[in-house]
């Protein structure tokens, strides 16, 4: 009796290079690839090759250093998705989470890297310490570009990511308050809006999600006139703050040892902001189990803590 080989186990038919495969169509630049799966370039295009040729068709078109899906691509791009699909499957029903291996790239707000990632950090490393996070600290606007990109796995930022492979999940809010030096403002007086304008007000960056909600703050009234600094670090605005520089809108849980220890003080203001929703930006595809065991502590974690802020906002 002749046995056929099994063709997944023969030739260039292999997950690496269907994985390979997939980030190339993804991200479309050998270069980008070879950093993405932890090979040299050469090997990337090597693993195309072998399985161009185990399939017997071009994937890619390659014109003028451009790297493009050719039909047969396309085509074989979404078997390969399902078949990627119901590997990670496997490895998920029949894998000890606990011996999980691999790093995942993480980025993170300001706001969320001065409240509860630590405990993020401190969870992988006592229940899943073969699992190393790598963590980048940038704006929301930056952090969404380096995830379509594929150099980060997640983000938590202030907004959805608009790709179409990136799921959005609002994980909580935080409340927001005007904070400033108490050398600078009455701790006891309700400030108007037009009170408020008169102040030099630490701004954010135009256009960002942190502007828009300032926007918001003020509705008709202007106030870009009274913006004195901009910037999108929040470490500079309380900087700026703290030295009496001006007024800046900053979620008090991210300064809780400045205000205990009264280097800023909490501004009343007679309108409140709106809170700001953060969000889990993840990449739905390749999905290993790895990046989902960090996924499914980050939302555990997001959870306890806007139950945790929820509490002493409305205390």
């Amino acid at each position: 009796m002749e046995i056929t080989p099994n063709p997944v186990e023969t030739g260039g038919l292999t997950i690496k290079n269907m994985r390979t495969f997939f980030w190339l169509a993804r991200l479309r630049s050998f270069h980008a690839v070879a950093k993405q799966v932890g090979v040299t370039q050469p090997a990337v295009t090597s693993r195309i090759a072998s399985l161009e040729d185990e399939l017997g068709v071009q994937l890619f078109s390659r014109e003028r250093q451009l790297v493009t899906l050719t039909p047969e691509g396309q085509d074989a791009l979404r078997l390969c998705e399902s078949v990627l699909d119901r590997v990670d499957d496997i490895v998920r029903r029949y894998s000890g989470t606990a011996e999980q291996a691999g790093i995942v790239r993480i980025g993170v707000i300001d706001t969320v890297a001065r409240t509860w990632l630590p405990t993020v950090l401190n969870r992988v490393q006592a229940e899943f310490p073969n699992i190393i996070l790598e963590i980048t600290n940038e704006s929301t606007v930056a952090l969404h570009s380096m995830l379509r990109s594929g150099a980060l796995s997640m983000s938590i930022t202030i907004s959805g990511c608009d790709e179409i492979d990136v799921t959005n999940t609002e994980i909580g809010q935080y409340a927001i308050k005007w904070v400033a030096s108490r050398e600078l403002v009455d701790e006891d007086h309700l400030y108007t809006i037009e009170e408020l304008k008169q102040f030099p007000l630490i701004g954010y960056l135009a256009n960002s999600p942190p502007a828009q909600l300032m926007q918001r703050y003020f509705g008709n009234a202007k106030h870009t006139s009274a913006i004195r600094n901009t910037t999108n670090s929040m470490s500079t605005m309380i900087w700026l703050a703290e030295n009496g520089l001006g007024i800046a809108a900053i979620p008090p849980h991210a300064i809780l040892q400045h205000l205990q220890d009264r280097r800023l003080v909490v501004v009343k203001a007679e309108r409140s902001f709106d809170p700001m929703p953060f969000f889990l930006n993840c990449r739905s595809r390749p999905y290993s189990p790895v990046v989902q065991t960090v996924e499914a502590l980050v939302r555990e974690v997001a959870a306890q803590f806007a139950r945790d802020h929820f509490k002493t906002v409305s205390g």
